[in-house]
């Protein structure tokens, strides 16, 4: 086996476990920041970005998620393979059907696993980035190039929009 092969492998799979870690950290924030409870509208944003709830698991913060807004499907699906696939990565990495470090095929179905997730990842994190932009535009705040970049990658993709909010839902 080429030893330089599965060195960039396992370099990859750092990456990506600190990409997703990313992700995961501008899901929480921008649904503190934008999508806070109906009984913390009223509570500092320094207050809610403070609070312990970012200790919760992601799969948490999307059923939350789901509680406060109507998700569009396709929205809804990205998150859920975004999830399944982070869990696989995170929890049974090995797991995919002919997932090895020992032969070139092998090499293969870990990168393209790496690959999917990262594809995931990005699509994710641009969703809330927007999300975030957004939030911004809406309270006549200006937002960063990073976020209109990313509204601007979703513009017009999902019709009706990426989600409506539920009022008088949240748990």
């Amino acid at each position: 086996m080429d030893s330089a092969l599965v060195t960039k492998i396992l370099a990859k799979i750092g990456y990506v476990l600190l990409n997703i870690q990313s992700t995961e950290r501008v899901i929480k924030r921008v649904l503190q920041i934008a999508m806070p409870r109906e009984q913390d509208f009223f509570v500092s944003l320094s207050e809610r970005l403070a609070s312990k709830d970012t200790d919760r698991p992601l799969g948490a913060f999307l059923t939350e998620l789901r509680k406060r807004a109507e998700l569009h499907n396709d929205v809804d699906e990205l998150l859920k393979r975004f999830l399944l696939s982070r869990n696989i990565f995170i929890h049974e990495i090995s797991k995919p059907e002919g997932w090895t470090l020992r032969t070139k095929e092998g090499l293969r179905v870990v990168n393209s696993q790496l690959d999917q997730l990262l594809e995931y990842s990005a699509e994710v994190r641009t969703l809330f980035m927007a999300l975030l932009y957004s939030w911004k535009i809406q309270g006549d705040m200006e937002p960063t190039k990073e976020e209109d970049e990313a509204f601007q990658a979703i513009a017009g993709k999902y019709e009706g929009g990426v989600l409506s909010r539920k009022w008088g839902s949240d748990a």
